[in-house]
């Protein structure tokens, strides 16, 4: 199987988020995680050494499983469970291409292993490739029509395209397999409007009391139940549930602000004017890059949406690609070193990061002539983006601070970029770091950042999309004031928001929750 350069982007995407954590490899019978590959270590074929294999694979050390697997074949060149567990250790050792067909292989072996098909699906989803995703996901169905975690996946894949209905009716079909399935209820609120208290709700309760729910499934569906009574306007009991849903999360890892702290600080300390002075026009001239920033939940979906509607935008939504050419060229941004290496950086280091990203972009399009990248956090590359990539547009999206945390912290972020969402406290004081850099980032590049307000933006759509496509350089275009329409797949937590018409709803909603936020809305005065 050829990986074609769009494809070979979203490799590197897994290659950091990796295909699932490492510990969820091998187990097929347990409480299902959402994206997590199945092997059913039950298969008669399956035996000591291939246990073995499986082992060192849960455990990370990669090579180990990859000589221990490469023996089993050299015995038996079609042992299918061998063959796949292959693929993929290659998949999580970033050999794509190689892991793929051997997956493919052994279910030419094996066409009836279902699991296999669905972690197929699961690998073409990331890829981007969503409708061969689908297509597996249906062979694994068509094996083993009570497979709910294909059914879930099944859901996402659609639900991503744009088709929420199917969608609903796939987490449907999971749930009545397995009703204690957090991840597939959380899914099905996030894309339902409910509008009185019904059974879905009811089935998430049911789940919540569970005896054996483990704290995991616990904080998935505190977000999902906070959701479905947002919906029903009964405000205190959903901010319970969120409320529980964060404090399960902030559990599970650690975090400083102080930390946070420092890495601004030295991010402006050295991106100066001085600097830009000095590396003037040294990055490449390109300029089909477009960056929309901000804080998450600030309306970055909705305005790549809007450009992306546009025939001569190719919306590409967020990617890591401009923060993994940054730490390779000039340090790894989270030891705050790479400022220091950027003072040091000469033209010919910047001219090639710049052409490097501007690369690896164009394998998603060829033809547009921009490219969004719809990554929030990329705000604190902006002084990289400019010294790299001077004549690329940056759009910087704006959203009432109190809205803004609200939204985040009523929202389930699985990625570890997002450690400061779940505690009010920490929340506010990260929006007042965010918004500090921001305000450097005006004085020390003034005219290179657009902001666009969300608020202006649902007030007077019209007014506000000509101005955007006019900053862009694009004539303007009607289908961008009907982007609900445009047939692309959004894969964020606005995908269902973005389907329909501008709406007004969550302007000022922060006040229905007043009472309650007090940490959040102090630390926001300072």
């Amino acid at each position: 199987m050829k990986v074609n350069r769009a494809q070979k982007r979203h490799n590197r995407n897994l290659a950091r988020k990796g295909l699932k954590k490492a510990k969820q490899v091998g187990m097929g019978s347990g409480a299902f995680k959402q994206n997590s590959l199945t092997i059913d270590r039950q298969i008669p074929s399956v035996d000591q050494a291939i246990n073995f294999a499986v082992q060192h694979l849960a455990s990370g050390r990669f090579p180990q499983a990859k000589n221990g697997l490469q023996q089993i074949l050299k015995t038996d060149p079609n042992q299918p469970v061998a063959m796949h567990l292959l693929g993929v250790v290659n998949l999580k050792m970033e050999k794509y291409e190689v892991g793929i067909d051997l997956i493919r292989r052994s279910l030419e072996i094996k066409p009836d292993f279902a699991e296999v098909h669905n972690n197929l699906g699961l690998v073409l989803s990331k890829l981007g490739n969503r409708d061969d995703a689908a297509a597996s996901y249906c062979k694994a169905l068509a094996i083993k029509p009570h497979f709910a975690e294909a059914h879930h996946n099944f859901g996402l894949v659609v639900s991503e395209q744009g088709k929420l209905d199917d969608a609903a009716a796939s987490y449907r079909k999971a749930l009545a397999i397995k009703p204690d399935l957090a991840e597939t209820h959380r899914s099905l609120a996030l894309i339902k409007k409910f509008s009185e208290y019904d059974n879905d709700i009811k089935m998430m309760e049911d789940a919540y009391t569970s005896p054996s729910l483990s704290d995991e499934q616990k904080m998935r569906l505190s977000f999902g139940l906070g959701k479905a009574f947002e919906d029903l306007q009964q405000h205190e009991k959903a901010f319970n549930y969120f409320f529980t849903g964060n404090a399960l999360k902030r559990r599970t890892y650690n975090f400083s602000v102080k930390r946070e702290e420092d890495k601004f600080s030295k991010i402006k300390n050295n991106f100066t004017k001085n600097l830009f002075v000095k590396y003037r026009d040294a990055g490449s001239s390109n300029e089909t890059p477009i960056f929309i920033l901000g804080m998450p939940r600030s309306g970055t979906t909705l305005v790549e949406q809007v450009l992306a509607s546009h025939p001569n935008v190719y919306g590409a939504g967020e990617l890591s690609d401009f923060r993994r050419i940054t730490k390779s060229n000039f340090g790894k941004i989270e030891d705050i070193q790479f400022p220091d290496r950027a003072n040091y950086s000469n033209s010919r280091d910047l001219l090639s990061a710049g052409d490097e990203y501007v690369s690896v972009i164009r394998g998603d399009s060829e033809t547009k002539k921009f490219i969004t990248n719809k990554t929030p956090h990329n705000f604190l590359f902006i002084g990289m983006i400019k010294l790299v990539l001077p004549n690329a547009k940056i759009i910087h999206c704006c959203r009432d601070s109190h809205d803004t945390c609200l939204s985040i912290f009523k929202n389930y972020f699985p990625a570890e970029n997002f450690k400061y969402a779940n505690n009010l406290n920490e929340l506010g004081q990260y929006y007042n770091l965010y918004h500090d850099l921001m305000d450097h980032w005006h004085e020390v590049l003034p005219d290179f950042i657009y902001d666009i307000q969300y608020e202006d933006l649902v007030a007077d759509q019209e007014k506000q999309s000509r101005a955007l496509l006019e900053y862009c350089g694009l004539e303007w275009d009607d289908a961008c004031l009907e982007f609900y329409k445009t047939d692309r797949p959004v894969k964020t937590i606005s995908s269902a928001q973005v389907r329909r018409p501008i709406y007004k709803d969550s302007v000022q909603s922060w006040r229905k929750y007043e009472k309650w936020l007090s940490p959040m809305l102090e630390e926001l005065r300072q």
